[in-house]
């Protein structure tokens, strides 16, 4: 299924991205509804983004198994949620449990968010020519990328190069 991403998948899989869509509508429609659009664009954004090529997913049933590597970001989601609850409970970050979750935290998102990124662009330039609307697909995975790697570098710069115990006042995404 990694090698054939536009056509290849199973119920499961299937079931998996039908069901990730409806989790990416709601949350979206609870960021707009809930009066933090404004401050949360970036994120619906980028729900706007996947819903689009989810919705492609499941009513085409191409792109099934590409949408499947693109959920392997959600691994990284793991770690992410977990230093955001280190930090809100106030753990200091020069703390063992922070420092492990820490580190999980940027190894998972080089390998799981941008690996799986990265894959997904690789696929769609190496196969654009015969592709349905690849176009359409490069330009999302491009978009989200550049957004990827924006939060990258937020996350570099708070966990790695911060200076001692840099207030977090101002800044609203786990990532910044």
């Amino acid at each position: 299924m990694v090698y054939d991403l536009h056509s290849t998948f199973s119920p499961v899989s299937y079931l998996l991205v039908v069901i990730s869509t409806g989790y990416f509508m709601q949350d979206a429609g609870d960021i707009l509804f809930s009066g933090y659009a404004r401050e949360s664009w970036e994120f619906l954004f980028h729900h706007v983004l996947v819903i689009w090529a989810f919705m492609y997913a499941v009513l085409t049933r191409h792109y099934v198994a590409g949408s499947v590597v693109a959920l392997f970001v959600e691994v990284n989601s793991v770690f992410l949620h977990s230093r955001l609850m280190l930090k809100m409970s106030g753990v200091a970050k020069n703390s063992l449990l922070y420092t492990i979750i820490k580190f999980l935290n940027i190894t998972t998102y080089i390998s799981f968010r941008l690996g799986a990124q990265f894959y997904l662009t690789w696929y769609i330039v190496v196969n654009y020519s015969w592709l349905d609307h690849a176009g359409y697909f490069l330009v999302s995975m491009v978009l989200i990328n550049i957004m990827m790697l924006i939060y990258f570098y937020r996350l570099l710069r708070t966990d790695f190069f911060s200076k001692h115990s840099q207030s977090n006042s101002g800044r609203k995404f786990v990532q910044d």
